[in-house]
């Protein structure tokens, strides 16, 4: 969640416009078109349902760290050192953070019960060993969320997102390729998160959507998909 250079993308808005547009030209087609699941709602309201173009200036999704923030997160990580436990037993209760605790508590509701997302900004990558930056960023993201969800079939907890182009199914994966990624959606966990320790020479911008719009977009225009997408039968990578 935290980065020392702007990289998030909202949006894009336009496709929202031009989805919404398309219902015009699709109405004559609803009656072929099936409709919504049973139970599922006509449209989704409340913060999550948002469009990039509502989130004008950094600071409304923004919180940098400040001089005194770091402090409390170095003595958060020597004091949980000190306990001689491993990175999976660590949370807030031993990664202590008076203060700053009180502001991601606010990032928490906001991720949780707001628009769904946030940035965390002002670590530096090159003042910690990589031992403490996973340390610090699994202390700082215990306060957002408070499980670890399994990455892969192999049990991995963490994975790290490089370019690896050592073999044709790594360069094909998301993970690893340098390539565009289509939209998609994370089934690790209810919340991921991403700490970046370094910024990609060309390219690497995350862009994310509201799930909350997508659905309604679609529910409008294409609630079939919706009904396909509902099925409990989809594969996993």
């Amino acid at each position: 969640m935290a980065s020392l250079k702007p990289g998030l993308k909202i949006g894009p808005s336009l496709a929202v416009s031009a989805a919404f547009a398309a219902t015009d030209y699709m109405a004559h087609f609803a009656d072929a078109l099936a409709g919504l699941p049973e139970g599922f709602p006509e449209a989704l309201d409340g913060p999550m349902a948002w469009t990039g173009a509502q989130f004008t200036q950094p600071s409304d999704y923004v919180y940098t760290l400040s001089n005194s923030d770091l402090q409390e997160t170095e003595n958060a990580l020597w004091y949980f050192k000190a306990l001689g436990l491993d990175g999976d037993f660590i949370s807030r209760d031993n990664f202590p953070l008076p203060n700053l605790g009180l502001q991601l508590n606010k990032i928490c509701r906001d991720v949780h019960h707001g628009k769904g997302f946030g940035l965390i900004r002002g670590l530096n990558p090159q003042k910690y060993s990589t031992e403490d930056l996973a340390l610090l960023y699994l202390g700082i993201q215990s306060y957002i969320a408070n499980r670890h969800g399994r990455q892969d079939r192999k049990g991995n907890m963490l994975v790290h997102i490089v370019a690896d182009n050592s073999s044709k199914l790594k360069a094909g994966h998301h993970r690893h390729s340098t390539t565009s990624i289509t939209f998609h959606n994370e089934e690790a966990g209810d919340i991921i998160s991403w700490f970046t320790r370094s910024a990609a020479a060309v390219g690497g911008k995350c862009i994310i959507a509201s799930a909350y719009t997508i659905y309604n977009v679609l529910a409008e225009s294409r609630p079939d998909l919706i009904d396909t997408l509902a099925r409990c039968d989809w594969p996993f990578a």
